[in-house]
């Protein structure tokens, strides 16, 4: 009884850390496809707005595009820089 109360306890001692250990790894895969994707829908989201942008300047008279270019240039010489 008591050989079998210990092979129980060792066999236990043995499997709970590998039990743990293996929760682990496949959370951080996770997480880096999570990252990944996120990133990938910022990049697409960007680009996008910049395209829309692009597009919106373009459908602007040119006295209207030209008032815009040197606000840009002025926002750029008053922003400060980060």
């Amino acid at each position: 009884m008591k050989r079998l109360l210990l092979l129980a306890l060792l066999s236990l001692a043995f499997l709970l850390p590998v039990s743990f250990t293996s929760c682990f790894p496949e959370s951080a895969v996770r997480q880096k496809k999570i990252d990944r994707e996120r990133k990938q829908k910022e990049k697409k989201a960007r680009k996008q707005y910049e395209m829309d942008l692009k597009r919106h300047h373009k459908s602007q008279s040119k006295q209207t595009h030209a008032m815009m270019r040197e606000s840009r240039k002025k926002s750029k010489k008053l922003t400060p820089l980060k």
